[in-house]
């Protein structure tokens, strides 16, 4: 099985980042927009269960199995993204696009950490 570089784990996260802002702005939000009805996000999570469990075993995977001279960089990508989705799940339209976006993300991303031997 071929071994997934940190490239391509960081071109995977950026594009599922990409996907989650597209999912604001296609679905009327804007940046400075907020939403009442959504509480905000505490601690780790963003508001969105399924991105809270994709991020939350992307982590997992990365702190157990990714070499020690790669975890900083794809950390630093999860925890950009944890921050993108917690803003993006303020607005209720792009908060639903979230919860899509997130589940397939996981099952790209389990797919390409395999390589390093996370499973979940």
């Amino acid at each position: 099985m071929r071994r997934t570089s940190k490239s391509e784990v960081l071109a995977l996260s950026g594009l599922v980042l990409l996907a989650a802002l597209a999912c604001k702005k296609f679905g009327g939000g804007s940046d400075e927009e907020t939403s009442s009805a959504s509480a905000p996000a505490s601690g780790d999570s963003t508001g969105v269960p399924e991105c809270d469990d994709y991020l939350a075993k992307y982590s997992k995977c990365v702190e157990d199995k990714v070499p020690a001279v790669a975890k900083p960089g794809i950390q630093q990508s999860i925890d950009k993204m944890r921050e993108t989705y917690r803003t993006t799940a303020q607005t209720p339209a792009a908060k639903a696009g979230l919860a899509q976006g997130c589940t397939q993300a996981l099952e790209t991303t389990k797919q390409a950490m395999a390589s390093y031997g996370c499973t979940w």
